[in-house]
């Protein structure tokens, strides 16, 4: 397939930027990044898809995967998109893993995003769309980047209907969903969400996380059919299909919310790695990770920071022979990261091996040039300090 691809930076303020600190050549005026746009060429839809991609602050830094997270609806830039860059990253701390954040924008949603016609005749293509997802835009992103085989659909508005159309027709495709109201296309006579209860009940959506905002004070789509499947989820839903359906009995904002926070953290609960017990040393934090590893079906790496505060932890406790193994194992697998080579620099300057020191405040240097701390440390070392 032939395709396309321009990579164009893309800016909002107000905003982070990925780097964690900030860039020495900004200057007065210059815009705060949110991500990169991606454009490339869909032979099934016809034409040019712009995408939005955001990828986790330890993503150069590193030599791991990560899962994806698709935006639909990220068009809304200063709503949809940049509510999600944020969330990711407060909570990507410790809270849930790194992820690549992908948007979607729409350009003709009810067309794309309905898999039949509303009553006034927009609409009806999702078959096709999905067709997009799965064979263009899946393979796109998974050839450009470190993916995992994991991928998290977030679906406002009518991205919601096409999220339920997509987990019936492909169950393989997301491995979870966080979506408005669903039931908003639902008739008499057709019912996605009457097909989801049943799906629920079934072997196929083991392993699977839903969940559903709704407003109850929404006229054009009363809650009835949404408390329906409510029912029908206590009942009858297999126990590793794991949803949740929040309702907001006063919310006054324009659009509706997907509680992105609130369902993150439980579709990733339990991610955290408590520091606060006792650690043996790296054995404790992998353990930990493998157990979520088996729990959401992908490997679950530990981040930078939780491996940079254990070994703090063990050097202070002066556990060094602990603390050196899980920094080689943190610039194993986060070899352009300073902070795994910074905390080796100074762990082997207290217990005097100076020779080693020297090394890895060179390696420092060679991640950030201009580190003083580190400047200052060879010139002391260097001189018999």
């Amino acid at each position: 397939m032939a395709r396309r691809a321009a990579t164009v930076a893309f800016a909002l303020l107000m905003f982070l930027a990925s780097s964690p600190e900030p860039a020495s050549s900004q200057s007065d005026g210059d815009p705060v990044t949110l991500g990169t746009y991606r454009v490339f060429r869909s032979e099934i839809l016809g034409e040019d898809r712009v995408l939005q991609v955001r990828l986790p602050r330890e993503y150069d830094a590193s030599v791991l995967d990560y899962p994806v997270v698709y935006l639909f609806y990220s068009d809304w830039v200063e709503l949809y998109y940049a509510e999600a860059v944020n969330t990711i990253a407060q909570l990507s701390a410790n809270l849930m893993p790194q992820v690549i954040l992908v948007g979607v924008p729409n350009t003709d949603r009810y067309r794309d995003l309905y898999p039949w016609p509303r009553a006034d005749g927009w609409g009806g293509e999702a078959d096709r769309f999905l067709r997009f997802v799965r064979e263009e835009l899946f393979p796109f992103i998974d050839s450009e980047y470190r993916t995992k085989d994991y991928r998290v659909m977030v679906g406002p508005q009518a991205a919601a209907v096409f999220g339920v159309y997509a987990l019936l027709e492909a169950p393989q495709a997301f491995d979870g969903l966080i979506v408005n109201d669903p039931c908003r296309i639902d008739s008499e006579e057709r019912s996605l969400c009457e097909a989801l209860a049943r799906f629920a009940a079934s072997p196929e959506a083991a392993g699977h996380f839903f969940a559903v905002s709704h407003v109850e004070r929404d006229e054009r789509w009363p809650p009835t059919r949404l408390e329906a499947l409510r029912e029908e989820l206590e009942e009858s839903a297999v126990g590793d299909f794991r949803w949740r359906i929040s309702t907001d009995p006063d919310w006054r904002l324009f659009l509706a919310p997907v509680h992105l926070r609130e369902n993150l953290l439980a579709l990733f609960q339990g991610y955290a790695f408590q520091l606060d017990r006792d650690i043996g040393g790296l054995s404790d934090v992998l353990s930990h990770y493998e157990g979520l590893s088996r729990r959401w079906g992908f490997a679950v790496d530990p981040p930078d920071l939780v491996l940079s505060q254990v070994s703090d932890r063990l050097t202070e406790a002066q556990r060094f022979p602990a603390a050196l193994e899980v920094l080689d194992h943190l610039v194993a697998v986060h070899p352009s990261s300073v902070n795994g080579y910074w905390r080796l620099a100074n762990l082997y300057r207290v217990t005097g091996d100076t020779a080693n020191a020297i090394r890895y405040y060179r390696e420092c240097l060679e991640r950030e040039p201009d580190m003083p701390p580190a400047l200052r440390w060879l010139e002391r070392l260097g001189g018999g300090g």
